[in-house]
């Protein structure tokens, strides 16, 4: 009886996570880069995942003005196994800083990385408005110019020019909520 009550319990507790009010993952890709996006069940930050065939840095830049500048960029590299990561900022149309170097903060969190068979994968979270002055609030609702881009093999570091550069625009979606979710759930399947 008490195994059986445990197993109620557990099954609960996956039923009540498999209602998150995350949204849909969203894909896009330019210049061998695709980029994985969604809000997270809070509505608070947007959880990205980059991705490319090199064994150098990959990026995104969200809401630049002319090619780089503006753009709250996103950039990262695996190193011995190692992920890093970095929030920069678009400081003219063809270069970018730190914003911790500006004075601003970085707000960005690797959450996983990988270096596997010559392809980089970097999974990230970012605050929608982290109030930074270097980071562009992005909006659930709004559509956004974003550029992908990726570095050379070997380029482990957030300096060495691109081997590709492109765009995309994506859209921000609002979390589904608990209810449209379980209203989405297939009859005969509940």
């Amino acid at each position: 009886m008490k195994n059986l009550k445990l197993l109620v319990i557990v099954m609960s507790l996956m039923f009540i996570t498999s209602l998150s009010a995350q949204s849909d993952w969203q894909t896009v890709s330019a210049a061998g880069v695709t980029f994985q996006y969604r809000v997270t069940d809070d509505g608070l930050n947007l959880e990205g995942i980059m991705s490319a065939q090199t064994t150098g840095w990959v990026a995104v830049g969200f809401n630049p003005t002319v090619m780089m500048r503006d753009a709250n960029i996103i950039i990262g590299f695996v190193q011995n196994g190692v992920g890093n990561i970095r929030d920069d900022w678009g400081n003219s149309n063809t270069t970018h800083v730190s914003d911790v170097s500006l004075g601003g903060t970085d707000d960005v969190t690797l959450i996983d990385s990988s270096e596997i068979d010559g392809a980089t994968m970097l999974h990230f979270s970012i605050p929608l408005d982290s109030g930074d002055i270097y980071d562009q609030p992005l909006e659930i609702g709004e559509t956004y110019p974003i550029i992908l881009a990726r570095g050379p093999n070997g380029a482990n570091n957030y300096t060495a020019y691109h081997a590709a550069a492109g765009s995309a625009q994506i859209t921000i979606e609002e979390p589904l909520s608990v209810d449209d979710q379980t209203n989405n759930i297939t009859p005969g399947m509940n």
